[in-house]
């Protein structure tokens, strides 16, 4: 009887073990170190992709027009390049629970943060620097007034936000917020609680390799609010 007993004992350990591992480490780590990039396999995109390897994170990257607001839930957080067709993405993600970085200005309209007519609401301008509005932000990694993000004069992409927390803006016109970071909760056009934290980001593409070390410092922390890291 005694030796059954411990038998019993032996295997009631085993499970218990066993659940504790699949249930505590397997799933965090998935969670925490996906994110699904919406663009291109090369070209400019590539870097963007390559930068977010070096963050730790696994990226899978899809087409515009086969991405899925299921498909966006096995990732930690989405990551919208200025290279897809802005009509194929269009409101997707609205209500997503899975936080979303987009490079796409239009997209921005599309999910109510902003309006939506081209060069009123969003576009880009020509430049190399932006301004820093909210330094206190983490988004602002640490920096005040001018940041010079491009190497040489190229195009920075903007939108005239809703709502939401400026973090850069253009130097000659603070309401076109290059960097735009809205909370959770933060109610969009339509009166609509947003499921989860949403960022814009000015890199347009082709511009990627223009992007300086300063540049770089910004999208790093863009990455890290938007998941809460």
């Amino acid at each position: 009887m005694k030796r059954k007993l411990s038998w019993i004992a032996v295997i009631m350990a085993v499970m218990l073990l066993a659940a504790c591992s699949s249930s505590v480490t397997a799933p965090k780590a998935e969670a925490n170190k996906k994110a699904l990039f919406v663009g291109r396999e090369g070209g400019g995109d590539a870097l963007v992709v390559k930068r977010l390897k070096g963050l730790g994170y696994e990226v899978y990257v899809t087409a515009d027009k086969e991405l899925t607001a299921e498909q966006a839930l096995a990732y930690r957080f989405v990551f919208v390049s200025s290279t897809v067709n802005s009509g194929k993405v269009g409101d997707k993600l609205k209500k997503s629970p899975v936080p979303v970085i987009y490079a796409e200005s239009q997209n921005i309209g599309d999910i109510e943060l902003s309006g939506k007519s081209s060069d009123i609401d969003n576009g880009d301008f020509r430049g190399r620097a932006v301004t820093i509005k909210k330094a206190d932000h983490p988004m602002a990694a640490g920096f005040k007034g001018d940041v010079t993000v491009y190497q040489s004069e190229g195009k920075i992409g903007f939108v005239v936000p809703e709502g939401g927390d400026i973090i850069a803006s253009a130097p000659d016109d603070e309401r076109r917020a290059v960097i735009c970071a809205f909370e959770k909760g933060t109610p969009n056009m339509s009166k609509e609680p947003l499921p989860a934290r949403e960022v814009y980001f000015y890199l347009v593409g082709g511009e990627e390799i223009n992007q300086t070390d300063d540049g770089w410092k910004l999208f790093d922390a863009a990455v890290q609010w938007v998941t809460g890291a």
